[in-house]
């Protein structure tokens, strides 16, 4: 295996994190379609809500995933703390099990945010003391 760094693994927890999302809201669209043509228009309706919030959150893993790799590959800390807070977010949303794909994916999100902040801690640690 070739040098696979912590951001690397951030990238990759990111990606599949926010694809487990956009898939779990895409469930959330068809389970509405399914509640609607049955006639619960009130469960499609907070199923339509949750898939789109699922969807936004997904996206936006997706994209601080990409920056931190990518484009913001000097501010690994600001894009660790963006997917750390969307995960805390999809979770809000989820609670513990209303949608266990996406539930995944928010804890892949997770994953990748804590190992983007690998680096600047270690930075903090080995940063001498101010005086």
């Amino acid at each position: 295996m070739t040098n696979l760094t912590e951001r690397t693994l951030a990238f990759g927890f990111g990606l599949l994190g926010g694809a487990l999302m956009l898939l779990g809201s895409l469930m959330t669209f068809v389970l509405a379609g399914v509640d609607f043509a049955l006639g619960h228009a009130h469960g499609a309706i907070s199923s339509v809500a949750l898939g789109v919030v699922l969807l936004v959150v997904g996206v936006l893993v997706l994209f601080f995933a990409y920056l931190g790799h990518r484009v913001w590959t000097d501010r690994p800390l600001a894009s660790g703390i963006l997917l750390v807070t969307l995960a805390a977010v999809g979770w809000a949303f989820l609670g513990l099990g209303a949608n266990v794909v996406a539930l995944v994916g928010a804890l892949f999100a997770f994953l990748g945010g804590i190992l983007y902040l690998v680096e600047p801690a270690k930075r903090f640690v080995t940063a001498p003391a101010l005086s």
